[in-house]
């Protein structure tokens, strides 16, 4: 009875959103230099829409924005502050919302070379994070109403730390397959599918090229309302 009845608010609500107009869809497009900066923190807040990651870019961002004229330009900072940078994407602060036939697309490519940490806020939407060409330091996303691919690298030189905080979605995450991963995960509402990781006995998942002695991607998952897919 209650999923009937949520079931029928969110077909109300999807029915007043389609009567808003979003406007015409405009595109742009931003790059930014890394400059002096040895390492970089990019923190991209999404509040709605679909975005893809992903590594191979030449400068620290080459970067393609779709939207409706209604949803609006997301803002773009980069401040360096001595040998450290910090990239900030973000929705606009008067954005009208993702409302009617509304269009937000975000397509970052992000350099391959320099050092990243990386935060990742979203809302509602689906999200594509291909970091396998990044050097990454270490990530946190901070998952919306949606689902989300989440793609590392095959080898890494130190150890890694992740944090993934589930929303209302499936989280679907690749790990390393030449370095090890142990992933401390918790599923809410949904199950954790471990795919090739073996459970040991501290509760935690391993992947066969763990070692005590090597780098490793530490990794912890907190489900939502979904399932959590180890690929």
């Amino acid at each position: 009875m209650r999923l009937a009845l949520l079931s029928a608010t969110a077909a109300l609500v999807f029915t007043a959103a389609c009567s808003v107009d979003p406007g015409p869809v405009q595109t742009g497009t931003t790059a930014v230099e890394v400059g002096k900066a040895d390492t970089v923190r990019a923190e991209i807040h999404m509040n709605a829409g679909e975005l893809w990651a992903e590594g191979g870019a030449s400068r620290l961002l080459d970067a393609t924005f779709r939207y409706s004229e209604r949803v609006g330009r997301p803002a773009v900072h980069y401040d360096v502050m001595g040998a450290r940078g910090v990239l900030t994407v973000e929705s606009p602060q008067n954005a009208g919302g993702m409302k009617g036939n509304a269009t937000n697309e975000w397509r970052l490519r992000m350099s391959s070379e320099v050092p990243l940490d990386l935060s990742v806020r979203l809302g509602a939407g689906e999200s594509h994070l291909d970091l396998s060409q990044i050097t990454l330091r270490a990530a946190e996303v901070n998952m919306g109403a949606g689902n989300m691919t989440f793609r590392m690298a095959d080898r890494y030189s130190q150890d890694v730390n992740v944090q993934i905080n589930g929303g209302v979605g499936e989280a679907h995450i690749r790990l390393p397959r030449e370095t090890g991963a142990v992933v401390d995960a918790a599923g809410g509402i949904g199950s954790v599918q471990a795919g090739s990781l073996t459970k040991r006995g501290d509760g935690k998942y391993y992947n066969s090229a763990y070692a005590d002695d090597k780098p490793a991607v530490h990794m912890k998952v907190r489900g939502g309302v979904g399932d959590i897919v180890f690929e």
